[in-house]
């Protein structure tokens, strides 16, 4: 497996792991599994603001925009994702697709349900098209990230920290409000199909100057 490869499956199943709900009955059906996360749409999601640390920045400045929120607990966070450098470090490109950016990783679920990391259900309309995406995660999956990756993997805490970062501000909202969000940038609209999305970091430099009067 190559580095590329495994730090996709990774990503995906920490994803799953932060932002799964617990079940709140246990199911008969699957008794082992203990964690629920719904929609395709919100992995993508997620996936693209770990993956693009420039447009986690510009949405963490909107949230001083837009609503009641401490502006040095920002600060902190957004001059950090540009003091190490992240835009470029540790930007890993995606496509824009139809509904934005987007990842193939069917090859990804079945990995993960080949090691009994997850369980996955779909549902097909009448023309066979798949929809309501619903991903369980199960003990033996937990135990895995608990008690070995979290424990013994390399750069593992990144990820970590930038997944708990996510969840504290975004970890709320759903797949189809993160797209809508994620939209209301031109770079990422007008970005031709199947062509990779570009950063915005001059824009998050701009807008940085104009909430807190410094440069970034």
């Amino acid at each position: 497996m190559n580095k590329n490869s495994y730090r996709d499956k990774l990503r995906i199943l920490l994803i799953f792991y932060y932002f799964s709900n617990e079940i709140e009955e246990s199911s008969d059906l699957y008794p082992e599994y203990l964690k629920v996360f719904k929609s395709e749409v919100k992995i993508q999601k997620i996936d693209f603001l770990i993956r693009y640390p420039d447009y986690l920045a510009n949405e963490l400045l909107n949230l001083v925009e837009e609503k009641s929120i401490n502006k040095d607990q920002i600060k902190q966070h957004v001059k950090l994702i540009f003091s190490s450098n992240e835009p470029e470090l540790r930007r890993e490109d995606m496509l824009r697709y139809f509904f934005g950016a987007y990842e193939e990783i069917d090859h990804i679920i079945s990995f993960l349900v080949s090691f009994g990391f997850i369980k996955f259900e779909s549902r097909r309309n009448i023309s066979g098209r798949v929809f309501d995406k619903i991903y369980y995660l199960s003990q033996y999956g937990i135990d895995k990230i608990e008690k070995d990756i979290l424990q013994n993997v390399e750069n593992v805490v990144w990820y970590q920290q930038r997944m708990l970062l996510i969840k504290e501000f975004f970890g709320d909202l759903s797949g189809t409000e993160l797209k809508t969000r994620q939209y209301e940038y031109e770079q990422y609209r007008t970005t031709p199909i199947n062509q990779y999305i570009q950063g915005i970091q001059h824009e998050v430099r701009e807008k940085y100057i104009k909430i807190y009067g410094e440069e970034l």
